[in-house]
């Protein structure tokens, strides 16, 4: 950023961008059962049309970085933005699971073109405080999923729910055009013999893309895991497991949002001073625990402790910490690099659901299997950090 030179419009920007997404990936959740009856649709074709984001973010995010290498971070977020208002208005109108379902694979789009777009567009804007600025794009989103639920009570109907949002995304579009972005960095690599002179250390102790890469990949998608199955289900949990009523059951996202939102400025906080893969280490075990005193102990207790765990220690931006470490790994081109890690989300949007679809009924005991396999996976976080931190010994990186 040159001197004097402000991008506080493109941080605004993202951040509206983040924040409707918050909502819409909460929308069929929260409104499932009015939009099954739309759709004459039971339980599981719900949670397969959820798992048609996945599929749609498979089929977007391995280009969706090139893309936004190429043509600019604004127009891949206007691209994002337009795909958001489709997917609102398909799933709130739609009349059978196919149209919802087409409707769930545009909504996939716009977390890859959004991604590829948002974070780069940070990192292009604020260089020296990447790792904070993508944090606050936890806090747009928690926000909104935080007060959400509450929307949801008040406005019965989600069309009228979706019309609003779109009117938001609408006038992000406007204010998008006319915001002046940073220009692109393109960070080229030296050659092998002047790394070696600069820091005295051997390619064979240089980060591998093919062994830290995947695992820190790998993380991306055990983190995304966690927090994604919890906020889709923990409903689930309330009113299955703990026979609570549906609107009663929805707050214990409410629960979980207040806590993602106040972990995104500790976590902020927290990076400048604390190893990274250590934070995150530490994070996930806190997680795994709170995950299995849900399952082992049922209660109204149990469950909103899990949801404070769940969202404080994996919901809070540490996604994004694991961002920032596979970057300072591998410093390449901000799209491409933003793109293969968000091919784990893209994955577990449309693995999560489909395989809560075929494990999930209106049960106790199908519920808190969900729960189970999150908990497992959450117990994988864990393991991966272990063995990253183990091997970033060697590496002349700051992780």
């Amino acid at each position: 950023m040159k001197k004097g030179e402000s991008y506080s419009g493109v941080a605004a920007s993202v951040y509206i961008h983040f924040a409707v997404v918050g909502a819409a990936t909460l929308f069929i959740s929260q409104y499932r059962e009015i939009l099954a009856h739309s759709w004459n649709a039971t339980e599981t074709q719900v949670s397969l049309v959820i798992a048609m984001v996945g599929l749609g973010r498979i089929f977007t995010i391995l280009f969706a970085g090139a893309i936004s290498d190429k043509i600019g971070r604004k127009r891949t977020l206007l691209i994002a933005l337009l795909s958001d208002a489709i997917f609102l208005l398909g799933a709130a109108f739609a009349n059978n699971i196919w149209v919802a379902g087409l409707a769930a694979m545009v909504f996939g789009a716009t977390n890859s073109f959004g991604d590829t777009a948002g974070y780069p567009a940070l990192a292009d804007a604020f260089p020296d405080k990447t790792a904070t600025m993508n944090s606050f794009v936890k806090a747009a989103m928690q926000v909104m999923q935080m007060v959400f639920p509450f929307c949801v009570k008040v406005i019965k109907n989600p069309k009228i729910t979706a019309l609003i949002l779109v009117i938001i995304i609408l006038l992000d579009v406007v204010f998008t055009m006319k915001t002046a972005f940073a220009p692109q960095a393109e960070a080229k690599a030296a050659p092998a013999t002047e790394k070696k002179q600069e820091t005295g250390v051997s390619e064979q102790n240089q980060p591998k893309l093919a062994v830290d890469g995947l695992m820190i990949i790998g993380l991306g998608f055990t983190l995304c895991f966690t927090f994604y199955i919890f906020s889709l289900y923990a409903p689930y949990y309330g009113q299955y497991v703990l026979n609570e009523p549906a609107a009663n059951a929805n707050q214990l996202v409410s629960w979980y949002s207040i806590a993602s939102l106040i972990s995104v400025f500790v976590t902020s906080a927290l990076v400048t001073k604390v190893k990274r893969l250590n934070l995150i280490m530490v994070y996930s075990a806190i997680t795994a625990l709170g995950l299995l005193f849900m399952v082992l102990k049922p209660s109204l207790l149990a469950g909103e402790i899990g949801a404070l765990a769940v969202g404080f220690f994996t919901a809070g931006g540490v996604w994004q910490v694991g961002l920032s470490v596979l970057t300072s790994y591998f410093p390449q081109s901000h799209g491409k690099i933003t793109s293969y890690y968000s091919f784990a989300p893209a994955v577990v949007y449309f693995v999560a659901p489909l395989v809560a679809a075929f494990v999930l009924k209106a049960n106790a005991t199908s519920t808190l299997m969900v729960f189970w396999i999150t908990t497992v996976i959450t117990i994988i976080s864990v393991v991966l950090c272990v063995v990253l931190i183990s091997r970033s010994k060697n590496f002349n990186i700051k992780n």
